[in-house]
């Protein structure tokens, strides 16, 4: 026994099962539609996305290499650069040192010459003698 479904007609109307071209919904002015409002419920085919590898010519690798090539040569001329500052400010800072021992020297032998041990001993010296405590009250008597 043998059964058989029953036979489908492929024409289906005027439209052939899509919406009626009349029936579509008409665009006013006062009402614009988006791209996301045009598509909504209905599928959208998704496009093949062809990927392609970036091109790289010749010239623009010798011009990549020539840019580099630049900077590096301005990197190391900087770093030699920076190390003559280097010693620059390393010998400023050794003559600097040496300055300020020699005038520390000066100011202690100054301050040894102009002290009190020596103001003192100068004016023994001279015949001066020493009052004692600075705190005593001299009264002036008019002549």
């Amino acid at each position: 026994m043998m059964i058989k479904s029953p036979h489908i007609n492929s024409f289906r109307g005027i439209s052939s099962g899509g919406p009626a071209k009349n029936k579509q919904p008409k665009q006013t002015d006062s009402v614009k539609r988006t791209a996301k409002s045009s598509t909504y419920g209905k599928r959208i085919q998704a496009k093949p996305s062809k990927r392609k590898l970036p091109v790289f010519t010749p010239w623009k690798v010798a011009l990549a290499c020539f840019v580099i090539g630049i900077c590096g040569i301005l990197y190391i001329n900087h770093i030699f650069s920076t190390q003559a500052v280097l010693q620059q400010v390393n010998r400023l800072e050794g003559d600097y040192n040496k300055a300020k021992r020699i005038y520390n020297e000066q100011r202690l032998n100054y301050d040894r010459l102009t002290g009190p041990k020596e103001i003192y001993q100068q004016a023994r010296l001279m015949g001066f003698v020493n009052a004692g405590p600075a705190d005593q009250i001299l009264i002036v008597k008019p002549d």
